[in-house]
């Protein structure tokens, strides 16, 4: 029994930190993080790089797609953690077609490529030295659905003896969610007409 749980435990782990194809790497590989390849210094050509961040804009070449990109650090499934702070921008050019309509504003993308030379550029009217890679292999993320809801006790909770009584079961019991727009308004009642003799 012990040695299943394990097992189930093990899988359940190895299921929740999937990395996808595109953007996955032999172990004990070394990668240019992103922080480096910005310090003019170092250099860092040639050498292989996994980055990911938020898409800021998209342009369609004649034999290829450049993608600027927002970057931020990713967490152990390769998926970006988008923030109030970012550690700067950097281009991706993938040999082949990416659809701006679905490789749109403010989608997260993780990229694995080879590092190039810095090219300059312009955010706005701010120069910019953009680290770049050539030859991305990408991964486009699902966007995450978020839903307002309002949480409803149900009102003869507050008349079991056991609700307050017991800690466990008060925080334990289970809640009803309803969607603002779901929850039916009361229509108002029309007096039923009164024969007068």
């Amino acid at each position: 029994m012990n040695k299943l749980l394990l097992a189930s435990c093990v899988l359940l782990c190895t299921a929740c930190a999937s990395v996808p194809k595109k953007i996955a790497l032999p172990e004990n590989t070394n990668t240019v993080a992103f922080l480096e390849a910005k310090s003019v210094s170092t250099s860092v050509v040639g050498q292989t790089a996994r980055w990911g961040g938020v898409i800021a804009s998209v342009k369609n070449n004649a034999d290829n797609t450049m993608v600027e990109i927002v970057s931020f650090p990713l967490n152990r499934n390769l998926r970006p953690k988008p923030g109030d702070e970012t550690e700067g921008r950097f281009r991706l050019y993938f040999n082949g077609l990416l659809d701006p309509v679905i490789y749109k504003k403010g989608r997260s993308i993780t990229a694995i490529g080879k590092v190039s030379d810095i090219e300059a550029g312009k955010i706005g009217e701010h120069e910019y030295q953009f680290p770049v890679l050539k030859d991305a292999n990408v991964h486009l993320w699902k966007e995450i659905q978020r839903t307002d809801v309002n949480i409803i006790r149900q009102p003869a909770w507050y008349f079991d003896p056991f609700y307050w009584s017991n800690s466990y079961v008060r925080h334990n019991r289970p809640v009803i969610i309803r969607r603002s727009h779901d929850v039916p308004k009361k229509q108002p009642t029309k007096p039923s007409p009164v024969n007068k003799r």
